[in-house]
């Protein structure tokens, strides 16, 4: 503990008051179709040991479970039917065993305090009898509420305050006193939409965590300082990065590397050994699923490449960069400051060909694909890898704070108010009504949109942005906007699409309010959707994670900040080949 400064206590209280703050701004439950089709897999490997999902006619116990078996099996999407007739998610299998034991113990809860789940029952499908649940849309994909609940007021937290002592501690790494390494990790991990993955429930929260902590052996190990179980500590985290998020394998690949690189510099293969077979067990684990489940070990569920990448390499690289609702460049503004100074090599004199070879290979994995926005989440998630790493190797090493102080404080502040807007209003209800004026504004001028045509109009034009309609939504959440005041949907293009964007409905499907209750009158935040749903003073719900935040921020970050800087291991050039 002593490399990153501070003692155990510390770190402790740290990770607690970081925890705590991301808490305060998390889900009440799990906000995306993903995740609620993850939990529903976590939940069945759990109590069957398979996470199959299982129709109705095949015993399927909950009314969700069923649904998504059903639709699998019918349109082949979401995920694909294996051999044994059960349909399987095609999100990441590490996910699903991330999740299992927190599902467990929801199952415990939700047994224990049955009327949680009848008010639910109640909030969400007012009146409706057994029959009439499956079409309540948002019944379905929020319950059981007591287990997505805990997942979303557990992980995400978890995860935002892991990447930020992540942060902070490769920061100190590569030579960064302890203020300056806190500056780095606070600006990426609040100022960059790396933010979200402090609040989202999707895989990218852990996978980044995973990564982060692979890349950290990774520089002890090119810095001649990383005894072998460093490495395979790396090797561990580096397999589970690739079993949370299967595109990390490439940046794994990287890494593996630079491992190489640094055995043939030194002639000692110990720490290329370590690494491999610290991953190696994540690796077999993966292709033996895939095996298991659909007859090959190639075969993760997921669609076949040509079906999915049919947009232009530069068209989508534009998008990437620059779209109004997703690009990287307004959603994470230091990135204006930090790629400049990523190419002087007086700036960031070593793992500055690693810094963007990280951060371009996202890009380019994934401009060329249709679903290149990443669906219900902030910003363009699949480069937010790229992302988060050339700024964590960047910005230690370059300090901009110290050569440009009113750039850094000006393009941070943009960062944090970028970050502010996502919370004010939810994603999925944002791109609802962003979806309904797109396709009533295509009506107006003679075009029908099919559904990737909106996804992508919504996500590249200033008109759909979040960054000004995200403020419109919070406005007219309160009541009289998209409620009225017996909580039931108002619906109508006066009070949706008209005034988010100023277009009017052509058809009434598409004046529609926020469908889900959750997404109307700031319910997406937990402390209000827990308040209401259990009518009880949201302050109660606030005492506990502010009190964590405070006591993480006096007594653990204030400690690990004021620590005297020791000498860092000196930062030896990278080789030639990856310089």
């Amino acid at each position: 503990m002593s490399r990153g400064g501070g003692t155990w206590r510390a770190w402790v209280l740290a990770w607690l008051g970081a925890f705590g703050a991301f808490a305060l701004v998390a889900h009440g439950n799990l906000e995306s179709s993903d995740s609620a089709l993850t939990m529903h897999a976590a939940r069945a490997l759990w109590q069957r040991g398979d996470s199959g999902l299982l129709r109705a006619d095949q015993g399927g116990e909950r009314l969700g479970e069923q649904i998504a078996a059903g639709y699998i099996h019918e349109h082949g999407a979401l995920g694909k039917v294996g051999r044994n007739g059960r349909a399987y998610v095609w999100f990441p299998v590490g996910h699903v065993v991330l999740l299992a034991p927190i599902a467990g113990v929801g199952d415990r809860l939700e047994a224990a305090w049955p009327a949680v789940e009848r008010r639910w029952r109640e909030v969400a499908a007012p009146g409706a009898d057994a029959s009439q649940l499956r079409w309540s849309v948002t019944y379905v994909h929020g319950h059981p509420v007591l287990t997505q609940g805990l997942i979303a007021l557990l992980v995400p937290p978890a995860c935002g305050a892991t990447l930020l002592l992540l942060l902070f501690v490769l920061a100190r790494t590569l030579g960064a006193a302890p203020r300056d390494a806190g500056r780095a990790a606070l600006a990426i991990g609040l100022g960059t939409q790396a933010f979200a993955l402090g609040r989202e429930t999707l895989a990218d929260g852990p996978g980044m965590c995973c990564l982060l902590a692979a890349l950290w052996a990774v520089v002890r190990a090119h810095q001649g300082a990383a005894r072998p179980a460093v490495l395979a500590f790396g090797g561990v985290a580096a397999g589970l990065a690739v079993s949370l998020r299967y595109q990390h394998a490439v940046a794994v690949a990287v890494l593996l590397l630079v491992v190489a690189l640094v055995c043939r510099r030194r002639r000692d293969l110990r720490p290329l050994l370590a690494f491999t077979l610290g991953g190696a067990p994540f690796l077999l684990l993966l292709l033996a699923t895939n095996h298991a489940r659909h007859g090959s070990v190639f075969d993760t569920g997921y669609p076949q490449v040509a079906d999915w990448y049919t947009q232009s390499l530069g068209l989508g690289l534009l998008k990437l960069g620059c779209a109004a609702g997703r690009g990287v460049l307004w959603l994470s503004p230091l990135l204006w400051l930090a790629l400049p100074l990523a190419l002087r090599r007086a700036h960031v004199p070593v793992l500055r060909g690693l810094a963007w070879v990280l951060f371009a290979t996202p890009f380019l994995l994934f401009a060329g694909a249709k679903g290149w926005q990443g669906g219900e989440c902030w910003g363009a998630r699949y480069v937010t890898p790229g992302v988060v790493v050339l700024l964590a190797l960047v910005l230690p090493q370059a300090q901009p704070w110290r050569r440009r102080p009113w750039l850094w404080r000006l393009l941070l502040a943009l960062g944090l108010f970028a970050n502010l807007t996502s919370v004010v209003a939810p994603v999925r209800g944002q791109v609802q009504l962003a979806s309904q004026a797109a396709r009533a504004e295509a009506m107006h001028q003679g075009r029908e949109l099919d559904a990737d045509a909106v996804a992508d109009l919504v996500s590249w034009r200033p008109r759909y942005a979040p960054l000004h309609s995200n403020w419109r939504y919070l406005r007219q959440s309160h009541v009289g906007g998209f409620e009225d005041e017996h909580g039931a949907p108002r619906h109508g293009s006066a009070h949706t699409i008209e005034a988010l964007f100023g277009v009017a409905a052509v058809v009434p499907e598409q004046g529609l309010a926020p469908l889900r209750w959750e997404d109307r009158c700031g319910r997406h935040l937990a402390v209000r959707f827990w308040a209401d749903l259990l009518a009880v003073p949201g302050w109660w719900l606030l005492v506990l994670p502010l009190l964590l935040a405070a006591l993480g921020a006096r007594f653990g970050w204030r400690r690990l900040l004021a620590q005297s800087a020791p000498p860092s291991a000196p930062l030896k050039p990278m080789p030639p080949a990856v310089r």
